[in-house]
């Protein structure tokens, strides 16, 4: 039973489904504004992409 709570708790946040658990009841709005928060920030490892060189790559 560990194993299933862990996973769905895991999910709780995920951004396809949130607004649906807070909806539902089965997460918190305050709980979901403190995860973002806290989530590191990864502006760092951004990569920027040229769709011009994407297009020209895939037109090769």
């Amino acid at each position: 039973m560990t194993l299933l709570f862990d996973a769905t708790e895991a999910k709780k946040f995920d951004s396809r489904i949130v607004e649906r658990n807070i909806q539902r009841g089965s997460a918190k709005q305050d709980d979901y504004d403190k995860f973002v928060k806290d989530l590191a920030d990864d502006a760092d490892n951004a990569e920027t992409v040229s769709i011009e060189a994407l297009l020209a790559d895939n037109s090769a």
